[in-house]
């Protein structure tokens, strides 16, 4: 492993410009989380679990054919991720991806151990949002690193379980359901879309206010994010069920295919909300060209009714010795009389051609 550098966290990976590969140097958007780290170690018998424990002790509770599953969550302490990954005889081009977080989804096999980048999804608000996760696989040991706290609590209880498939199946199962958590969060991140996709359609079809397209334009963003992690996740889960790894069993490879099943379906229903948004964007541009017409037509009949009124006042207003009832005590009368019968007329055809 190559010694770590002494650097604050960047946001561009212009940084390592010059420097050797395997550098390991935080890279991301978000200031990087206290580390914690734990490890759970379990067997048919039974389990050992050790909340909190330092890259020292993780040798020392590594005992006999038992799987060690070691987690860490927060990139802050890179020195003891640094250390916990060199004590694991892991390449150092494995470190350098972990705390280089703007990176790819992928899969990596070392011949001795499997590494995989994934992103997880995870909601802030209304705004979906992803972070990475590191999934190293050796022989009986599985180190999963993550940029938040545990999401895989869901995991560690099941393993507890004395009849769980964990109990009776080897490391690629729990490498296999990492992957499996992190897919369900996928059908959450479709869920939020959906829930945006039909909001923003009900507000273009009854209020279609021009702000509306900011709030469209970033749905179309997410969306297109979305659908390149997507597509990213089901490259890695590909190569997953196809490796020829001695890491992964052929039971285990029957479950990487139901994943890569559920990914293709994710993917499909994404295609569907692409086209919903470019449905979305037609309503509006649809209802303006409408609201617009309809702003157009109210103007054009008022103008219209006011053409033969103001040829009239231009008439009359002429500085003429003569004209046709100048002289006429009722003139003014008659001739308001007439512009009430034009413009009222005029109401009338209009009203009757449906034109307002």
């Amino acid at each position: 492993m190559q010694p770590v550098q002494k650097v604050p966290y960047e946001d561009h990976v212009s940084i390592k410009t010059g420097l050797p590969p395997g550098i390991p140097i935080y890279i991301g958007k978000h200031e990087p989380e206290v580390t914690k780290v734990s490890a759970l170690v379990y067997s048919a018998e039974g389990f050992t679990f050790f909340p909190e424990i330092q890259a020292s002790d993780i040798s020392q509770i590594r005992s006999g054919n038992d799987i060690c599953w070691v987690h860490i969550s927060g990139l802050k302490d890179n020195e003891m991720i640094n250390q916990i990954l060199s004590d694991a005889i892991l390449h150092p081009l494995i470190a350098e991806d972990v705390f280089n977080t703007k990176g790819r989804a992928k899969v990596e096999d070392f011949g001795n151990a499997i590494f995989i980048i994934l992103d997880i999804i995870i909601s802030n608000g209304s705004e979906l949002q992803s972070r990475k996760i590191n999934i190293i696989t050796k022989e009986k040991l599985l180190i999963s690193i993550s940029e938040t706290s545990n999401p895989f609590e869901n995991i560690k209880t099941r393993i507890t379980l004395p009849n769980g498939k964990f109990r009776t199946h080897d490391i690629d199962y729990l490498m296999y359901s990492i992957i499996d958590s992190v897919v369900d969060t996928y059908f959450f991140g479709l869920e939020r879309i959906e829930d945006l996709s039909e909001k923003l359609e009900e507000r273009v079809v009854h209020d279609p206010n021009p702000d509306i397209i900011i709030e469209i334009q970033s749905f179309r963003h997410t969306l297109i994010q979305f659908k390149r992690q997507v597509w990213s996740l089901r490259d890695v889960i590909m190569h997953l069920e196809r490796s020829d790894s001695d890491f992964l069993t052929d039971s285990t490879r029957i479950f990487m295919r139901d994943v890569y099943d559920h990914v293709i379906k994710i993917s499909e229903d994404l295609d569907i909300h692409r086209e919903m948004a470019e449905g979305i964007m037609e309503i509006y541009l649809s209802s303006v060209s409408n609201r617009t017409n309809e702003i157009v037509r109210v103007l054009t009949v008022i103008a219209v009714i006011f053409i033969p009124l103001t040829f009239l006042t231009g008439v009359y207003g002429m500085n003429f010795s003569y004209l046709p009832g100048i002289d006429h005590p009722d003139g003014p009368l008659i001739i308001f009389g007439i512009m009430i019968l034009i413009t009222t007329s005029m109401a009338a055809i209009f009203r009757w051609k449906k034109w307002i």
